[in-house]
């Protein structure tokens, strides 16, 4: 899968804590997709979109939006506020974090979410055995439950 990667954080990053994320999920869930766009921010970016699309006019962490074209192999966009990411990264690094919310993007975009009780059981599931893949690089301590902090939600 082609990740189309936009900085325009201060941050330089690479694209392999991206790449390794889509590696961990690929082959079970993303076959049919050959594409996902990448906005990372650090600026009044995400606060915008997220009072226009969820009217709450605040920064959040990451924001998800599906392809609303049926039959493209195109995922749809996730948007990532690295300033935020960096606030709450506590004793990760920033990489890993990133890595958490692009995975927490992905499932979004994959239909998962965290509304009621049972959806996030579903998505916490997910992230977790993403998380153990053998060889993955979010395999770390201390991301068990992150998505009680999580403030994303699918946009539409």
């Amino acid at each position: 899968m082609l990740i189309i990667i936009e900085n325009r954080s201060k941050y330089k990053l690479d694209a392999k804590i991206f790449y390794s994320v889509i590696k961990s999920i690929e082959e079970e869930e993303l076959d049919k997709y050959e594409e996902v766009n990448l906005l990372l921010t650090d600026d009044d970016t995400i606060k915008n979109l997220n009072g226009r699309y969820r009217g709450k006019n605040k920064k959040t962490d990451v924001l998800s939006f599906p392809s609303q074209i049926p039959g493209l192999p195109f995922l749809g966009d996730i948007i990532i506020d690295t300033s935020v990411a960096n606030e709450q990264k506590g004793n990760h690094s920033l990489e890993e974090e990133l890595q958490f919310l692009f995975l927490h993007g992905v499932l979004h975009l994959l239909g998962y979410d965290h509304i009621s009780v049972q959806q996030k059981k579903i998505m916490d599931a997910k992230e977790k055995k993403y998380r153990e893949d053998k060889g993955s690089v979010l395999s770390v301590q201390g991301y068990q439950g992150r998505t009680n902090r999580c403030c994303c939600r699918t946009a539409f």
